[in-house]
Order: C-alpha cells, then sequence, then structure tokens
C-alpha cells in the first residue's frame, strides 16, 4: 500500500504542473492579442480660404537714372546738388570742349564749301545744257553743225549733270556731319531727362569728365519718388495664388506706428532662377513724401487659390521616413494614402492627394496605426 502511494504522488504532481502551464498559456494568449484601437476621425474639407503671408520687400522710385557725359570735357559750372528738385530740361551742369566746338565751325565750313561747288556744277550744267540745245536747233539746218560737235556738246551736258549729282550728295552728307557735330555741342550742356530729386552730385567745377575717365561714376543720379514701386519677391509656391487686382498692406521702420496700403500693378510672371521666386511691384503714392526710396518694408500679403482645394487638421497628417500619408478609415480599417502638403490655415493643413472631400479619416493619426489594421470609431 505505501508503495502503491509513492508510485502516485508523481503522477499527480505532473498533472497539477500540466494543467498550470495550459492555464498560464491560455492568458498569455489572451493579454497578448492586439486590441483595435479606438480613434476619432474628421471629414476632409473642400475650402478656397484667403490668407495673408508677411514677406519682405523695398521700396524704389519710380525712375532713376545716372547721368554721365557723353563727350570729354571740363565742367565749367555745376547748377544744382544733391537735395535739389529740378523739373524735366533743366541744366544741371555746363562743361568746355574747345576741339568740340571746333569740330562744329570746321563742319560749318565743309557745309558752305560743298555748297559752294554744287552751285558751280549746276552753273557749268545749265551751260553746257544750253550750248547742246542751240547746237541741236542749228542742225536742223543741213551741213550747218558736224555731228562730231554735236555729240560732244551732249556728252559734256552729261558729264555736267553727273557732277551736279556728285555735288548734291557730298553737299547731303556735310549737312549730316555737321548735324552730329552740332548734336556733340549740344551734350555740353547736362540736362534732367524728367522731374525728381538729385540724390548724388559727384562733380566739381574743373573737373575733367567723360569717357575714358577711370573713376567711373556718374555726375548726378537722378530719381522720382513721387510714386514708389514697391517691389516684392514671392516664393514659388504663392506664384500662382496673387489675385489680380490685388492690394497689400505694408509697415517700415522708419514710421511703425503707421500702416500704409499700395496696389498690385505689375508681375513679372516668371521666376527668377536665383532663388525660384516672382517679381511683384505694388504702386504707392508718395506725393507727401512720406516715404524714401531704399526703404524696407514688411508686406502683409493675401493669396488664394484659382480654384478650391482640401484641407484636413494638421494631427491628421503623419510624416513618416517612409511617407507623408492621412489615414482614411474604409470599412472600420486603416488606409494610409499619400499626400503632399500646401499652405496652413491655423489649425488646418492643405493637402494633395488620392483623397476626396467628405472622406473621413483619422483626426490624430500616427504610425502605431498600421495601413489595413481594424480600428473602431469613436463616439466622442
Amino acid at each position: 500500500m505505501k508503495s502503491y502511494r509513492t508510485l502516485l504522488a508523481p503522477l499527480v504532481a505532473g498533472a497539477a504542473i500540466t494543467a498550470c502551464s495550459t492555464e498560464a498559456s491560455e492568458e498569455k494568449k489572451k493579454s497578448t492579442a492586439p486590441e483595435t484601437p479606438q480613434v476619432e476621425v474628421v471629414e476632409v474639407q473642400e475650402m478656397r480660404p484667403e490668407k495673408n503671408i508677411v514677406l519682405p520687400g523695398e521700396l524704389k522710385p519710380w525712375n532713376r537714372v545716372s547721368l554721365y557725359a557723353k563727350v570729354k570735357g571740363f565742367v565749367r559750372a555745376v547748377q544744382v546738388d544733391r537735395g535739389s528738385w529740378v523739373r524735366k530740361g533743366q541744366v544741371l551742369a555746363q562743361l568746355d570742349a574747345p576741339e568740340v566746338l571746333s569740330e562744329v565751325s570746321q563742319a560749318q565750313a565743309h557745309v558752305q564749301a560743298q555748297e559752294a561747288v554744287l552751285i558751280e556744277q549746276a552753273a557749268r550744267f545749265r551751260a553746257s545744257k544750253q550750248t547742246y540745245q542751240r547746237l541741236l536747233q542749228t542742225n536742223k539746218v543741213e551741213g550747218a553743225v558736224s555731228p562730231h560737235e554735236l555729240e560732244q556738246a551732249q556728252a559734256k551736258m552729261l558729264a555736267d549733270s553727273a557732277m551736279v549729282s556728285v555735288a548734291k550728295g557730298n553737299v547731303q552728307a556735310s549737312r549730316s556731319m555737321y548735324q552730329t557735330k552740332t548734336e556733340l555741342r549740344h551734350y555740353l550742356t547736362i540736362t534732367a531727362p524728367f522731374d525728381g530729386v538729385i540724390t548724388e552730385r559727384n562733380i566739381s567745377a574743373g573737373a575733367l569728365v567723360g569717357a575714358g575717365e577711370s573713376n567711373g561714376k556718374p555726375l548726378f543720379v537722378l530719381e522720382d519718388s513721387r510714386t514708389l514701386r514697391l517691389t516684392v519677391a514671392i516664393p514659388e509656391s504663392y506664384a500662382n495664388q496673387l489675385p489680380d487686382k490685388s492690394s497689400v498692406s505694408f509697415t517700415v521702420n522708419a514710421i511703425p506706428e503707421q500702416t500704409f496700403n499700395a496696389k498690385l500693378a505689375r508681375s513679372a510672371q516668371s521666376l527668377v532662377e536665383a532663388n525660384r521666386s516672382m517679381m511683384a511691384e505694388f504702386d504707392f503714392n508718395n506725393q507727401r513724401n512720406l516715404l524714401k526710396s531704399g526703404m524696407y518694408a514688411e508686406v502683409k500679403l493675401p493669396v488664394e487659390r484659382t480654384m478650391s482645394t482640401l484641407f484636413v487638421p494638421k494631427t491628421s497628417v503623419v510624416s513618416s521616413t517612409e511617407k507623408t500619408f492621412v489615414i482614411r478609415v474604409n470599412d472600420n480599417k486603416a488606409e494610409w494614402v499619400p499626400v503632399e502638403k500646401g499652405n496652413m490655415l491655423d489649425s488646418l493643413v492643405e493637402v494633395f492627394g488620392g483623397i476626396h472631400s467628405k472622406e473621413t479619416i483619422v483626426r490624430k493619426a500616427s504610425e502605431e496605426i498600421r495601413d489595413g489594421q481594424s480600428i473602431k470609431i469613436s463616439k466622442k
């Protein structure tokens, strides 16, 4: 009896151990089984919103020109200084160049000489023509004029006619030369090409100026700032979002408490390769001279899409090492949909990809929700 109990004890212990192992395995399976995550969802919105972006800008004058001397000469007199307001055609400086005046006199004398030659050749032509006509009249009487004499008179008349044509051409050429020299004489007087303010003066009386001078600086710099051009470099991502008749507001550091407005006047309609941006100009009426050219401005620019686009919450977009995506809910299963980000609008972000308006997506998406995984929509 004792030996029987001895044999039975190990069997009972083994059965107990086996039962315990089975129960532990079942508990482990229950604990490791994945739970279906609950998610909040939201619909994809279709919108065409306006938004303001802040970009740097620069104020430039309506017209700006650097004035140089076309002919070489000495400065005789300077009529204006930095800050002078000038009118179109007003004399700014006068130059002295004796050789230019001498060339004008020579050209004028050459014109007079060529006109005298023309008068002489015209007189010879009239004389030879009359001689030929008289001989031709006399030749009506048989034997009165020899054929040789008549031919020589005709040849002289034709030669004199050709010389008249040559003399006329010489007169025209000499007059053109005289006009050219006269224009050079006019360049000795430096005048303003438009109304404006002298912003630079780099000469004084007695200075040698003109082509070939080493300093290379202009005599004057003239600006017209009654209307200013506000130039803004618009990034490539916003290049197609600028309305045709848009207005902008801007501020400058010189008057930070005041906001100014300007209207879109023109745009390049092309991107600059260096910075991939499009230059746009907004005109600002500066009749009161409140702003100065060269100032930098902080510009609030309104932009909008040409058509409606899709927006989702920022938390719905996942940017992973694999791709950027949103999670669409399809029959209670997660579906990763690749997208590209666009403009930001408060808590929303513009997206482009394989989603459509009114579709249901996960509000707070993450990589933990795998593609194809079952999900449960939260009732909140």
